[in-house]
Order: structure tokens, then sequence, then C-alpha cells
């Protein structure tokens, strides 16, 4: 309800702010960040959800372009759908960056399992590339099956996603030598688009100065310390026969 401002001043629901998940390609392991509150305000909590990691993920609707995430502050995107012309670069901080949004399997998702991941890192961009060649690839079969008259196998179908290991990549010498670790996703199954993962596009700025994601809360970058997965690696995923038991 509208008051002697112009604008409503209830309290939110939240129900536009788009929870995130990040990887954190130091530690290779991907967290949860969720909105807390205690008795000083908010705050944002990291869960590790490296292990338990699955989600339909939107390849549908992959954005590409660029990303800055200024500390303090929220990230500046200029991100365009997949497939277009991507923007010009704004500033020499933005870096070539990825946004996706995603629906998070019971299991690792909490209260909110729809959420989004963006990252600039080079160690990220390779694994997701990865796995959205395959989706690419699988998508471009049903095309050929239509085109011949088939049945679609994967129609309106998205791919649920989990990560089966991390590559340490290491670049640089000396002083400068520093490790990084890309992740291997693997699509374990298909199903269809869960009705609450709806996509929400990137707003594009009206100028370089502009810094907002589009939901107008800054998702929080952390500085959590956590040991590299030198032996880590997650039992390979089986292709389930009931996805509804985790996504419906």
């Amino acid at each position: 309800m509208s008051n002697v401002f112009g604008f409503s001043t209830e309290p939110s629901a939240g129900g536009d702010w788009l929870p995130i998940i990040k990887y954190d390609a130091r530690a290779g392991r991907i967290f949860r960040v969720d909105k807390m509150q205690s008795v000083d305000g908010f705050y944002n909590e990291q869960i590790d959800i490296t292990q338990t990691f699955k989600a339909v993920i939107d390849f549908d609707h992959i954005e590409v372009g660029w990303i800055d995430f200024p500390v303090g502050s929220a990230p500046s995107f200029y991100l365009v759908p997949m497939g277009q012309q991507l923007p010009p670069k704004p500033s020499e901080k933005h870096k070539n960056g990825v946004r996706v949004l995603l629906k998070l399997a019971p299991s690792c998702g909490g209260d909110k399992q729809v959420r989004e991941i963006a990252s600039s890192a080079k160690a990220f961009l390779g694994g997701i590339e990865q796995v959205y060649s395959e989706y690419a690839r699988e998508k471009a079969k049903d095309k050929e099956r239509e085109k011949n008259g088939e049945q679609k196998k994967y129609d309106g179908q998205l791919p649920v996603i989990t990560l089966v290991s991390t590559t340490p990549v290491t670049t640089g010498s000396g002083a400068t030598k520093s490790t990084n670790y890309r992740p291997n996703f693997a699509i374990s199954g298909w199903k269809p688009r869960p009705v609450d993962l709806v996509h929400r596009a990137t707003q594009m700025p009206s100028g370089p100065a502009a810094t907002t994601n589009g939901s107008g809360v800054a998702p929080s970058t952390g500085a959590q310390t956590v040991p590299p997965p030198n032996s880590f690696r997650a039992p390979a995923p089986a292709v389930a026969a009931n996805l509804d038991d985790d996504f419906g």
C-alpha cells in the first residue's frame, strides 16, 4: 500500500530478491549464500554444498557479456542472451562472464531453491562451457530429429547437472604462480522446466557507472577461507529414474 511518500513502506516479502550460489575457483567449492537475520540485523551465511550439488539449470536463457564485482557494492552486469552480439566493454574492470538461473535439489537448496550464479573466473567459465556444450549438442540432435519428422527427446526439458570433480589449473610462475580449480560438471538427467524456475533477464544499466544487478540487492562475494579440494571427487552421477522427487 502507498502512503504520503507515494510508495509502500510495508516490509518487503523478499520475493524480488533472487538468492545466489557462488563457485570459489581458488578452493574449488560451491557455496549457497543464505540471507540470515540476527539481533544486529541481516548477514550472509555461506553453506558449502560442493558434495551434494545438484541442480536443474536454465541453459535456455544463459546470459553472456561483461561483469564487475566491486568490493562492497552490487555487481555490475552488462549481459545479453547467448547468441547475441556482446555489448561494448564498459570499463577496464569488467571481465567476460556468464549468468544463469538454476533450481537446486532439496538436499542442497535450503529454503530457496531457485537461485542465480554469475562469474567471470576463467576456471569456472571453462567448466560451465564444457557442460553447456554437451547441452547444446543434445539440443542440436533434437532439432535434427524434428527435421526428420521424429519426436524430440528433450522437448521442453532442461539438464540436471552435478559436480563430478575439480581439476587444478596452475598459471604463472614464482611469486605470480597461482592455482585455481576448474569444475567438472556432468549432465545426470533431464527434467521438464520446474514451474518456479522463471527466467529473470538482467536489466542492462543505462551507463557505465550503474552497478545494479536488477534486484537492488548486492550479493556478497564473501571472504570465507576453505582448504583446497586436492582430492575432491564426488561419486559419478547416475541418471535418475524419476527426478520429480528432487525437483517436483
